[in-house]
């Protein structure tokens, strides 16, 4: 192997680096390559932690797009602030999540360190970007002006905006008209870079086409910097240092310039819930299935409900997690889902299955046990899930 072989392979290992997207528990990532059909992907549990998991984007052109949505990471009542939520939108278990609980009498302050969300300088919570960490001070900030009595309806307002369709396709059909600049950029330093560059090479000589290749490679990447800041102000203009930080790395690293447009659209969308973002994307059995999972996990969340003792923290966690049952059924309900229908029983899978975990919908052989995936739920038997329809429109 020659060493500007040697090079070329280095340099696409760095580019399938770039590919690979980090993604945090409570996250769900929407992937398209060439922008007709989405799917829905979770932090991978074979390649991954507790905290997260990676997942890859298209490398190939198109290039694909990737958006990233995150369930809320906090419980909030009228009374208090609790950094822990029960239900989890990826299979398996939940993350790591700190459990700190605030009353908002004590809230003196409240600040977004990077991907770090501060109380009176006391560490809350970690998010997966500094954009996210951005707009849960905001809301902090806002309930934390208001009195008791209004933090409420706050409240309700907030759940339903994060699960508001129309402003997911606003807002991404205003990012469709500013992307394609740095779309078709990144698409052809792609070819320049893997297709253009090796041919002229081979054919002439590295050392007699060398200038002009830098040239190019100069022109591609101070374009795509540019446009990438232009549009990164316009739809991030809060996040400063996330710009430059991109900037520079873009400016001075073509893997990283042809992934550009991941930069852009990964936290476009990072605010809604995941629920939401399946609806505009995903096709209608898609996102039936997504709904139907989410929503057993809303219902039947994984023990325990609550890790901290404390009545406050018990209450933060009830009134947020009911709070966004009815959310989401309302939604639901809205979009002409049966609740029955998403939360029906699995046929059982032989005559020995008895029961079922009614998270996983893992089936079992005995009636009186409980399911140790999903921390000791109990299960539920089929006879009963027969008999008793009406639990499928609202448990306890």
């Amino acid at each position: 192997m020659t060493e500007l072989q040697l090079l070329l392979l280095i340099f696409t290992l760095i580019y399938l680096w770039e590919c690979v997207c980090w993604i945090n528990r409570g996250s769900v990532a929407f992937l398209t390559w060439f922008g007709r059909r989405w799917r829905v992907a979770h932090p991978a549990a074979l390649v991954g932690n507790q905290s997260g998991g990676f997942v890859f984007a298209r490398p190939l052109p198109p290039l694909g797009t990737i958006v990233v949505a995150n369930q809320y990471p906090l419980s909030i009542s009228p009374d208090a602030v609790l950094a822990y939520v029960a239900p989890c939108i990826n299979p398996g278990s939940r993350p790591t999540q700190s459990a700190k609980l605030f009353k908002f009498d004590d809230i003196r302050k409240v600040e977004a360190d990077g991907k770090k969300v501060r109380i009176n300088g006391e560490l809350l919570l970690k998010v997966g970007s500094s954009t996210f960490a951005s707009y849960i001070t905001q809301q902090l900030e806002e309930l934390t002006k208001l009195a008791a009595p209004k933090r409420e309806a706050a409240l309700k307002e907030m759940a339903r905006e994060r699960l508001d369709t129309k402003a997911i396709s606003e807002r991404w059909e205003a990012f469709g008209k500013e992307i394609p600049n740095v779309r078709i950029l990144t698409n052809w330093l792609f070819t320049y870079l893997f297709i253009f560059t090796p041919l002229l090479i081979w054919r002439v000589g590295f050392h007699m086409v060398w200038p002009t290749l830098l040239a190019g490679l100069l022109c591609f990447t101070i374009a795509t910097a540019i446009i990438f800041r232009r549009m990164h102000k316009l739809f991030y203009p809060k996040a400063e240092d996330d710009r430059f930080t991109h900037f520079l790395t873009i400016l001075l690293s073509p893997a990283t310039t042809i992934r550009a447009h991941d930069a852009l659209s990964r936290p476009l969308l990072e605010r809604f819930h995941p629920l939401a973002i399946a609806k505009v994307f995903c096709t209608g059995a898609e996102f039936r299935r997504f709904a139907s999972t989410s929503l057993r996990d809303i219902r039947h969340p994984a023990l325990p409900l609550c890790p901290r003792d404390e009545p406050l923290a018990i209450e933060a966690e009830s009134i947020s997690r009911n709070l966004l049952d009815n959310t989401v059924e309302e939604f639901l309900k809205k979009n002409n889902m049966s609740i029955k229908k998403l939360l029906q029983p699995p046929e059982p899978t032989d005559s020995s299955c008895v029961s079922y975990c009614p998270r996983c919908l893992a089936q079992f052989t005995t009636t009186g046990g409980k399911c140790d995936d999903c921390g000791g739920l109990p299960l539920t038997p089929f006879l009963e899930a027969a008999s008793k329809p009406a639990l499928a429109e609202k448990s306890p």
